[in-house]
């Protein structure tokens, strides 16, 4: 796999270990997903990605998961970005959700991020799961279609890719998936009914869908996650919704599935059930054994590269719909103070249209500490 790679991984802090400069030069993957614990001052952001980007022989793309509210890894550089559930709660909601859209989007533009890991077209359900708290657009398809439409729009227009997740819906699941199974136990006929309509209605659009880890015990077997499940991730997305952009694994280090098998295995498994780009998000020093047993199965089964060089052609398409989406970008800012300025004024005028209400993280759901991968699972703010 000298010069494709179908991996993505998480980096361990806010500057390069030897390691991890090592696998850069040697092996590069496809993508860099960026956690709350890579993010230090706008400049080490910027110098972070500007490093990785310049010892890479093919450089990967960068990712985030930059959704605002509890969910933002941008933080402690961008203060009080909304919950997108906030939208739907005052005046000129998708004006302004798409707004907030060209704000994260000239935000990542800003740190060189190509694809923000955004919108959730998850519909919330009479409670929401575990994890996924005030980061949906909406209880009904229409406004979540709506909003987060306007959203990918957003981003788009200020050059930044977008990614709809979680396939194919955990807005009635049962649990967080970082922890153990979620299970959406519905028909297929609902799901068609209502969390599979904003996959259909814009998933071609924003040419990225995330699989979730839910588990759809009336769709295939209950102990088989989404992302391992052809039937969902290959037959469900692409045969009965027409999708053809690229398909990306929620993280594989979640519990839901790392408690299934090897990495090796689970990786293979989400390969051949349709995922495009594997994420393994925390532990970089396995990586190199990824590769080299990805390696071998391409090389030894004709159905495993069949399936990879499929998945490597996706990528190809995606890497130049980013591409395109940047010499097309009509919103960029050319400094930090001028990203700064822009997300002050989104922010004031988005108060402005919004009821008052209560402070929406409760203190004891903020990160704490440097959540270092390794732990055992990875701490609140890594949620995705």
């Amino acid at each position: 796999m000298a010069h494709h790679d179908i991996l993505g991984i998480g980096i361990a802090g806010k500057s390069l270990t030897d390691l991890e400069r090592r696998l850069f030069q040697e092996n590069p993957p496809y993508a860099v997903v960026l956690f709350g614990r890579n993010v230090g001052s706008a400049d080490e952001l910027r110098e972070l990605v500007r490093e990785i980007k310049a010892i890479a022989k093919t450089p990967p793309l960068f990712m985030i998961d930059e959704e605002g509210g509890r969910v933002d890894r941008l933080r402690d550089l961008i203060p009080g970005l909304p919950s997108v559930e906030a939208f739907a709660e005052g005046e000129r909601p998708e004006e302004l959700s798409g707004r907030f859209g060209e704000v994260i989007g000239m935000a990542l533009r800003y740190f060189d991020i190509e694809i923000d890991l955004a919108p959730v077209v998850d519909i919330r359900g009479d409670h929401a799961p575990k994890g996924l708290e005030r980061r949906t657009f909406g209880s009904d398809a229409g406004t979540v279609i709506n909003l987060a439409g306007e959203f990918l729009r957003g981003l788009h227009r200020a050059g930044t890719a977008s990614c709809l997740k979680h396939f194919p819906g955990i807005g009635v699941g049962s649990a967080d998936p970082h922890y153990g199974a979620t299970v959406i136990d519905v028909s297929r006929d609902e799901l068609a009914r209502r969390d599979l309509v904003p996959f259909h209605a814009l998933a071609n659009e924003a040419g990225a869908v995330m699989i979730g880890h839910g588990t759809y015990p009336q769709l295939d077997d209950p102990d088989v996650p989404a992302t391992l499940s052809r039937r969902l991730t290959n037959d469900l997305l692409r045969n009965e919704l027409g999708f053809d952009g690229i398909a990306i694994s929620d993280d594989m280090e979640m519990h839901a599935v790392s408690d299934l098998g090897s990495y090796e295995e689970i990786a293979e498994a989400a390969l051949m059930a349709g995922n495009d780009v594997i994420m393994f998000c925390s532990h970089i020093e396995r990586v190199d054994d990824l590769q080299r047993y990805l390696t071998r199965r391409v090389d030894e089964d004709p159905a495993v590269r069949a399936q990879f060089d499929l998945a490597v052609a996706r990528c190809e398409r995606y890497r130049a719909h980013c591409v395109r989406l940047r010499e097309g970008a009509s919103r960029r800012v050319s400094s930090f103070d001028e990203l700064i300025d822009e997300a002050s004024q989104f922010i004031a005028e988005f108060e402005r249209t919004r009821p008052p209400r209560d402070e929406i993280v409760p203190e004891v759901d903020r990160s704490t500490g440097p959540g270092k991968p390794g732990k055992g699972h990875t701490g609140r703010e890594e949620w995705t």
